[in-house]
């Protein structure tokens, strides 16, 4: 009697495990499960950085056009370097969570090859100011120290704050003096007058 239960009972259990493994419902949601985790990791890492290649680059157009408004120039004045400024600021939108510092700097090489600043302006977070005196020295590349001419710096600066702030872990501070998680970019681009033989003149500055 014990056997005859006992061959049931295995027997029984033998049928159940075959149907168990030969049952292929709720496969397809079970991986489907297992892998949406990583999916959706590669699909927000693809889109943080496709922004932040895309915000890296609109900062290096806005240094560069605002090099070339300048270069074109014979003489300035702090507000027209303002508006100039202003305008390479929006060359970064949309990007919206922080806003671009950005630094001009006339500088003069004279006929031993020594950098000083003729002139500069920065406005950081819509403040306008003079970060450097004039006559103060300037390191320059030697390939830019060309003797008895003049060159105009442009630094662009921005702090490239993620959409997901998990994605990145490092520090940096923003325009306004927030410190953010982010990634601090900054781009440097120069240009020669363009206009006669002398340095873009600033009347005020």
């Amino acid at each position: 009697m014990n056997n005859q239960k006992q061959q049931k009972t295995t027997k029984y259990l033998g049928h159940m495990a075959k149907r168990f493994i030969g049952d292929k419902r709720g496969v397809a949601a079970l991986e489907f499960a297992l892998i949406a985790p990583v999916l959706i990791l590669l699909y927000l890492g693809t889109v943080e950085t496709t922004e932040g290649v895309n915000v890296n680059k609109d900062l290096g157009r806005a240094a560069t056009m605002v090099a070339d408004l300048v270069t074109q120039q014979t003489t300035v004045t702090t507000a027209q370097l303002g508006d100039i400024m202003k305008i390479g600021q929006a060359t970064v939108l949309p990007y919206r969570r922080d806003t671009p510092q950005i630094t001009i700097t006339s500088i003069d090489i004279s006929a031993a090859g020594n950098a000083t600043v003729l002139w500069s302006r920065r406005v950081v977070n819509g403040t306008e100011s003079r970060p450097f005196n004039a006559g103060s020295a300037v390191t320059l590349d030697a390939n830019l120290r060309i003797p008895s001419t003049t060159v105009v710096q442009v630094k662009a600066e921005l702090a490239y704050v993620p959409i997901i702030p998990w994605t990145i872990t490092g520090q940096t501070n923003t325009a306004a003096g927030a410190s953010v998680i982010g990634i601090h970019m900054s781009k440097n681009t120069y240009g020669r007058i363009r206009q006669g033989s002398n340095a873009v003149t600033c009347t005020n500055c």
